[in-house]
């Protein structure tokens, strides 16, 4: 829940200040007002705490040790040794980059060839040239050849003096390949000792990360003591501060026994005043969520709850898939059992996997979907699937009516006109494609009914959006009346069979007559609504909203075509694996499932939350919030 923050100048004695702020850090549920924003700067300390940290993560797990005396030393070991490697690997590919450059030449003393320069009195050159070129040179008779490498010919020249060679570069030789390899020899060596050194510190990662933690607490204490103003020479503190309302009590008991005191001031139009949510178990699931967009503003009721229940829903209807589900379940307990300490943030996330893999399975079910296998309608599991009974229902339903639909089919099979019950109907419309058996009835009320459900979902998750601001929005009222009634009205404009139809709710006739009403109804209650609550501009510019309602809802049939789309890369894979034997099929199943199974998490994250975000947050979320940022200890 968002619960109101008050705004509070706290006073007190100077000498009380340090233990007043140390207290108000423990107690984590105050935000101090800063004169000006906080520094994104962080202590020497810090930041080489960080690197160290970042440096040890790309180390081999180590088993870690219980204590470390002085862990900022070790962080700066830890980072010199990281840039004492970089720079040993800098200088291997450059030794290696000159030992390929000179080797042409051979391994020769250098000594010895200055001493010959010295004794003869010449100057050598070491030359090379495009091998190309080299082809239709002539060289002078003092260019001796050496050897070919890399597209270039190498030459070295003597002369009493330099000379200059067309198309000739000359190369500088300052060490031989002996002693290039003795230098890179010992940088593998201080390489090795390094790596090892690091890998040996890394039992040291949980101290330096409680170290940081030590430190970016005592940064955040006194950036909080800054924004501190001194009074009455100086023997004074005084500072403003944000209060939760259900905290007040708490406060009062932090200062009871200090010299320092509160009280409440006016909150000015320039402040922005912080959202604070309050929420545990599942609620605190859905929290994490709704940070993914937004921060509500502090006017905004808290959508967590809604948000978490309607993305589990709308993330099982797009995997649709109960196999699926059982991954994700396996999943889930696997991190929970072989993480048994998580807190915080990752053990809300695992309860979220849990929580997405149950949902799964329970729609799977429901809709007799599990690996992407033609399921039979005679297989038990169709007992279990609600999808299964619907389309029974519906298949009846024409055959009672004796409609066009009915007519439809019986022209297609001529044989359905035996059939007793919808089941019968369904199975008995057999085709056969490529030697695989298909129910056509089946297969195309199926999908019926799923489009249908994901516009029903459409409008229901609409309607509560409405209702929960109803008393800020009024219209609200008329466009929940357009929805129910573009809901009976549209499909019986089309003649089409929807669920009121079918489970005997509404007939066709009167369904469209009270669809019609509504429809209008709604729309001239809400333009009414909008002008008594706003004026009669706003009462006119709700015309608008017609458009926007309208394809809000229509938005919801991403549910069908992801679900569909994820149902047929399942079916289609496991038929190109069957096609191609035990073996290579097996694989081909494996992969095209793992594909399947990435592509409907992306699907089911993006889209059930956009949903959320987008069609539901228009209706019922402000938005534009600051989180309430209490000065706490980072734990």
């Amino acid at each position: 829940m968002i619960i109101n923050v008050k705004k509070y100048l706290v006073f007190g004695s100077k000498d009380e200040m340090q233990k007043f702020f140390k207290d108000a850090q423990k107690a984590g549920f105050i935000e101090f007002i800063q004169k000006k924003p906080k520094s994104k700067e962080v202590s020497n300390n810090v930041s080489n705490l960080l690197n160290a940290i970042k440096v040890l993560k790309k180390q081999p797990v180590a088993e870690q040790a219980t204590s470390l005396l002085d862990p900022l030393s070790l962080a700066v070991r830890i980072n010199h040794d990281q840039t004492s490697l970089h720079q040993l690997e800098e200088e291997v590919r450059y030794i290696k980059s000159e030992i390929a450059r000179i080797t042409p030449f051979g391994d020769f003393s250098l000594e010895k060839v200055q001493a010959l320069k010295d004794e003869a009195n010449r100057i050598i050159q070491f030359l090379a040239m495009k091998s190309e070129k080299a082809k239709d040179t002539k060289l002078p008779p003092e260019v001796i050849y050496i050897s070919s490498a890399y597209d270039l010919d190498y030459f070295i020249a003597i002369n009493k003096d330099k000379k200059n060679y067309p198309n000739m570069i000359e190369m500088q030789i300052d060490q031989s390949i002996s002693s290039l390899n003795y230098r890179l020899e010992y940088c593998y060596k201080k390489i090795q000792e390094t790596e090892k050194q690091l890998k040996e510190n890394a039992a040291y990662l949980d101290s330096l990360r409680e170290e940081l933690k030590k430190e970016l607490n005592a940064q955040h204490l006194n950036d909080a003591k800054n924004g501190a103003d001194y009074v009455m020479s100086s023997s004074l503190f005084a500072i403003q501060a944000w209060i939760p309302q259900n905290k007040i009590e708490a406060f009062k008991g932090l200062t009871k026994n200090l010299l320092v005191d509160f009280e409440e001031i006016k909150v000015e139009k320039k402040d922005r005043k912080p959202t604070y949510m309050e929420n545990k178990g599942w609620s605190k699931v859905g929290e994490d969520l709704v940070h993914i967009y937004d921060t509500p503003d502090v006017s905004d009721k808290d959508p967590s709850t809604w948000i978490l229940v309607f993305f589990a829903i709308f993330f099982a209807m797009i995997v649709s898939d109960a196999g699926y589900g059982l991954l994700y379940l396996a999943l889930g307990l696997f991190i929970k059992f072989k993480f048994p300490n998580l807190k915080g943030m990752g053990k809300r996330f695992v309860k979220l996997i849990l929580l997405l893999a149950t949902c799964c399975i329970i729609w799977g079910t429901l809709t007799a979907s599990f690996f992407g296998m033609d399921i039979g309608p005679e297989n038990p599991f169709r007992k279990f699937s609600v999808l299964h009974f619907l389309a029974k229902e519906k298949t009846e339903y024409h055959m009672q009516q004796k409609d066009d639909v009915y007519y439809y089919w019986l022209g297609k099979f001529p044989n359905l006109k035996t059939a007793e019950n919808g089941h019968e109907f369904m199975t008995k419309s057999v085709s056969y494609k490529e030697d695989k058996i298909e129910y056509e009835s089946l297969t195309k009320f199926y999908d019926n009914i799923l489009m249908e459900f994901s516009i029903l979902m459409g409008v229901i998750h609409l309607i509560l959006s409405f209702l929960r601001y109803l008393p800020r929005n009024w219209s609200g009222a008329g466009w929940i009346l357009f929805m129910v009634g573009g809901y009976l009205y549209f499909p019986s404009q089309l003649n089409a069979t929807t669920f009121v139809n079918f489970l005997h709710i509404l007939d066709k006739p009167t369904a469209y007559l009270i669809g019609e009403y509504l429809v209008y109804a709604g729309i001239g209650l809400a333009c009414v609504l909008s002008f008594i609550q706003r004026g009669f501009g706003a009462g006119l510019s709700e015309l608008m909203n017609v458009v926007q309602v309208f394809a809000d809802v229509l938005s919801y049939l991403r549910l069908y075509a992801l679900a569909l789309a994820g149902m047929i890369m399942g079916s289609t894979f496991n038929d190109i694996g069957i096609s191609m034997g035990l073996g290579v099929g097996f694989i081909v199943i494996i992969i095209g499932h793992v594909v399947n199974i990435v592509l409907g998490i992306m699907g089911g994250v993006i889209h059930g939350l956009r949903l959320n975000f987008l069609e539901w947050y228009h209706y019922s979320f402000e938005g534009g919030g600051r989180r309430f940022s209490p000065l706490k200890l980072l734990k």
